[in-house]
């Protein structure tokens, strides 16, 4: 607590009643602080169920600009004393609430102390600055005393994500010229002290599940599989995609995995991964590389990793995370969407230089505001239609898939021309306009990107053409996570079984009781499942034939 007085009566006051008017003033600030928030209705008891809330990104991509910072400086896990530094540029001088996750709540400027008498979970602090009465801000921030609890479910096999702990060999399978970096290492074990290397393994594995699913599945296999490995680049400061490796990998700094690991970049980088080894038949991997390759590969890593952190922080309960480290998740994810923020403000604000051509010759990338701006955009668009991020980003990429040779050739990817220029953000404008179902060229052009109708016309007839199509039956079987999920009593099951194959979905509850049995032939399929007779609770749902057989977890909440 930190209490402003006029200096000439300080000096009238004795240490003893100062002591005590300073305890007074602490005492009715927080009652009057503790009152208004009960009264407003912002008052927020943070226990288990916050994480049920829905997250999204309007706030940090249409709202005022986030000021306040809060940074866990020191934990002492024997005494469980916690030292939280910060501040907020706002400068308000209405002290902050702090709201410390075990029912206690105090209110003071920073730096604040707390300690925690409970030393064996993990708790939330929510700081809260008040600027006026209806203008209020916070962020939380995890204090870890053990490691993060979660509870796994079954995920399958074939696009696992590991973190070595020994030395690996990559081969350079589809792009031998590349090759690999020199010195790329493993991650030994003092790199997972607070969060065990399992638990990251299992994080990043939902991200890729996820991030197959708004793939379309359509990514090319390596021997059937798309397991990924994270390798560490010790003098490296940043991440890279090894995309065209055998097994397919991310080069990491060592800052990735040291303190908070860096979510939100690793979503990018697998992001990377996925949309260049995308469409199966045909990858982008390769074919747009070089000077004019940010346009695709770095707007739709920046959707995919954004899209990602949303599902799995919208959907932590169903993958068993809990409160802690969802909430590093979702700072992560904040941090990196005020980035894309700050982008398209600065292409909009300084001219609205179109460009899809990074000129070798100087330092900086000249295309980030374009591709940001790209980015921001779908995320705008997100926000306000109905539907959705996951969806919209499916049918983006149903359009994508429709990426040729004629179309490799107007990309142009060898040379900075007016031509190419246009084709490149053609392609990218009208897989926007076919995700929302909205004709964007206006709200682009206004942009300063050029556009050809003859392009868009032609990409929206070939999206047309191959999802009016019925003989592409699914390669491999393929079960996806519910959606919603938790569900209110109906959820999405959707599914996918190979030609000559017959296969059942069967629901469970939560002692393995069969509910239902349902049969189906090959094709693509979405189940709707109604709950509405069962209690709230956890269910399993099972695609199974004589071949295959997978199991996932759903959660129903009334």
């Amino acid at each position: 607590m930190i209490i402003k007085f006029n200096p000439k009566n300080k000096a009238a006051i004795s240490e003893k009643r100062l002591h005590l008017l300073r305890n007074l003033t602490a005492i009715f600030l927080h009652r009057v602080i503790i009152v208004h928030l009960l009264i407003t209705g912002l008052f927020i008891n943070l226990d288990a169920q916050e994480q049920d809330e829905h997250f999204n990104y309007k706030r940090y991509l249409t709202g005022a600009q986030q000021t306040l910072s809060v940074i866990v400086e020191n934990i002492n896990s024997t005494s469980g004393e916690v030292s939280v530094t910060g501040g907020d540029s706002r400068c308000p001088s209405t002290p902050f609430t702090w709201d410390w996750g075990d029912s206690t709540i105090t209110v003071g400027f920073f730096p604040q102390q707390h300690t925690y008498s409970d030393l064996t979970k993990n708790y939330i602090v929510k700081v809260t600055a008040h600027y006026s009465v209806s203008d209020i801000d916070s962020v939380e921030t995890p204090v870890r005393f053990v490691t993060p609890s979660i509870s796994p479910i079954s995920l399958p096999a074939e696009i696992a994500v590991s973190i070595p702990n020994s030395n690996i060999t990559l081969i350079p399978s589809r792009m031998p010229e590349y090759g690999i970096p020199y010195g790329l290492t493993f991650f030994d074990d003092s790199f997972f002290n607070i969060i065990p290397r399992a638990t990251a393994e299992y994080i990043l594995t939902v991200a890729a599940s996820i991030q197959m699913d708004l793939a379309n599945d359509d990514v090319y296999l390596i021997y059937g599989t798309f397991n990924q490995v994270f390798l560490r680049d010790p003098p490296f400061g940043g991440m890279y995609t090894l995309w065209y490796a055998d097994p397919v990998g991310v080069g990491v700094g060592d800052y990735g995995f040291q303190g908070t690991f860096q979510w939100s970049s690793f979503f990018h980088e697998m992001g990377h991964n996925f949309t260049l080894n995308f469409p199966a038949h045909y990858y982008f991997g390769g074919k747009i590389d070089g000077d004019a390759n940010a346009i695709y590969s770095e707007t739709m890593a920046q959707i995919f990793q954004h899209v990602t952190a949303y599902e799995i922080i919208n959907s932590a309960n169903a993958y068993g995370l809990g409160t802690d480290i969802t909430a590093d998740i979702k700072q992560s994810a904040i941090s990196s969407i005020k980035i894309v923020r700050e982008a398209y403000e600065d292409y909009h604000n300084s001219g609205m230089n179109f460009t899809s051509w990074n000129d070798p010759r100087t330092a900086g990338d000249e295309t980030v505001k374009t591709f940001m701006t790209i980015a921001y955009k779908f995320c705008e668009h997100a926000e306000s239609s109905e539907l959705g991020y996951r969806i919209a980003l499916k049918r983006m990429m149903q359009l994508l898939a429709g990426f040729n040779e004629d179309l490799r050739e107007q990309y142009d990817q060898q040379n900075n021309t007016g031509s190419a220029d246009t084709s490149r953000s053609t392609l990218m404008v009208t897989a926007l306009s076919y995700a929302f179902s909205t004709d964007l060229r206006a709200e682009f052009e206004d942009l300063n990107f050029p556009l050809s109708d003859e392009i868009y016309n032609e990409l929206m007839n070939l999206v047309t053409e191959i999802n009016q199509s019925d003989d592409q039956l699914p390669f491999n079987f393929r079960l996806k996570q519910n959606y919603p999920n938790p569900f209110n009593p109906i959820t999405i099951i959707e599914f996918s079984i190979p030609s000559d194959n017959t296969g059942w979905l069967s629901i469970f509850d939560l002692r393995g009781q069969l509910l239902e049995s349902h049969q189906f032939k090959e094709g693509h399929h979405r189940f709707f499942w109604n709950g509405a007779k069962y209690a709230s609770g956890i269910y399993f749902y099972k695609l199974s034939s004589d071949k295959y057989s997978e199991v996932k977890k759903m959660l129903m909440i009334w």
